[in-house]
């Protein structure tokens, strides 16, 4: 007796061609006129559907397929994988649930398991080298770090697992895992971009800055890449490094007011004053309310020019936008200091600077200097009156 696998097979030889070709319209309807369909033949219509991105068909095919033969692994991953572009992550789950079962020792099969649980599953924190059972695995880290214990290469698994260890702040763990990828893939851009991240908001900025450069020099030329190369330039106060940066990051957008007032600083800090200026200018013009910081920026460039009238008048400016802006209350003691002949009225200001402070138990530091300055002007205010006398 002829089985049916081998009288189907002279029929299978036409649609099998013509979806080798990508002839997927025309393998699907030589399909469908075989008699008696089997696994593999939905399964290929399966492939066929999917081959041409009706994902919907192809997955009620798969579905047929497994039906009548559940124990055909790779037509199960297949399914599986496409559960989770349609965002089917439950459906997803019971896949690679049964296939990590079934394959204990299947890294990948844990890997895709992990993808659907990150949807499903309660978050758990999981270090890498502790042991996991997989009838204990219940989220998606748990799956994830049991991938990387089966293949130690994994680089998908990896960089999930450091991705859910950076966002719980949990930095060493995040460098383990990295540096242990790196050995295997070196140049594997999703994982150098998480320890970068990692030693930038673990405040390591050296590391950070070499890391992030090293994105760029693979191409990855990206506002966020940037954008994190500018501050810990900023943070490491590489001011002429930072300014490039940011001037890359303005490139993407010019309006932006948060880079437009920290190029402004930046300039400052550079002591190019009239580029800060400009960038301050800029800022003004598309900074919603309030402008305080914006104003106080423009002042400081402007003090730093000796133009003290102007510095003071945008010192000014920021208080009445924030009268709490000790910064800018300080900065006009200090502007009419350096303007003002009448060294009574600049007293007065610095008074008034302190005065906001009465009340607090431990004053910062500008309100130390401003009493010494306080003590010095008066034995100066008192002098002078004297010599008159």
């Amino acid at each position: 007796m002829i089985s049916k696998v081998g009288a189907q097979a002279p029929a299978l030889a036409v649609p099998d061609s013509l979806y080798a070709t990508g002839e997927y319209t025309k393998a699907i309807a030589q399909y469908e006129k075989i008699q008696e369909p089997t696994a593999r033949i939905w399964l290929q219509i399966a492939r066929a559907y999917k081959g041409k991105g009706a994902k919907t068909a192809a997955l009620n095919f798969y579905k047929k397929s497994l039906g009548l033969n559940d124990k055909q692994p790779i037509a199960a991953t297949e399914y599986g994988r496409l559960l989770l572009t349609k965002s089917k992550f439950k459906e997803a789950d019971s896949v690679f649930s049964i296939l990590s079962t079934r394959y204990p020792t299947n890294a990948e099969y844990h890997y895709q398991w992990g993808r659907a649980l990150k949807k499903t599953a309660v978050k758990d924190t999981l270090v890498l080298n502790k042991k996991v059972d997989n009838e204990k695995i219940d989220t998606s880290e748990k799956a994830f770090a049991k991938a990387v214990q089966l293949d130690s290469t994994h680089q998908k698994a990896m960089f999930e697992l450091a991705k859910y260890h950076l966002g719980h702040k949990n930095y060493p763990e995040v460098e383990v895992i990295c540096k242990k990828a790196l050995e295997s893939e070196p140049e594997n851009i999703e994982i150098i971009g998480v320890l970068a991240q990692s030693y930038y908001y673990k405040g390591w900025w050296i590391e950070a800055i070499d890391l992030f450069n090293q994105l760029l020099d693979m191409g990855v030329d990206t506002l966020f890449v940037r954008n994190k190369l500018g501050r810990a330039y900023y943070e490491k106060r590489m001011y002429p490094e930072a300014i490039e940066a940011y001037e890359e990051v303005l490139a993407y957008d010019d309006e932006d007011w948060g880079t437009l007032i920290t190029l402004a600083r930046l300039y400052n800090f550079n002591r190019e004053y009239n580029k800060a200026i400009n960038y301050a200018i800029k800022a003004l013009k598309y900074k919603n309310l309030p402008l305080d910081d914006v104003y106080f920026t423009l002042g400081r460039a402007y003090e730093f020019k000796k133009e003290f009238p102007k510095a003071m008048k945008h010192y000014q400016l920021a208080v009445k936008e924030d009268p709490y802006n000790f910064d800018a209350l300080y900065a006009i003691a200090v502007a009419a200091d350096n303007y003002y002949e009448d060294k009574e009225e600049v007293l007065k200001l610095y008074e008034k600077f302190v005065a906001n402070f009465e009340n607090v138990k431990r004053p910062p530091y500008l309100k130390r200097v401003a009493d010494d300055r306080i003590v010095i002007l008066k034995r100066e205010i008192f002098e002078g009156q004297e010599k008159k006398e």
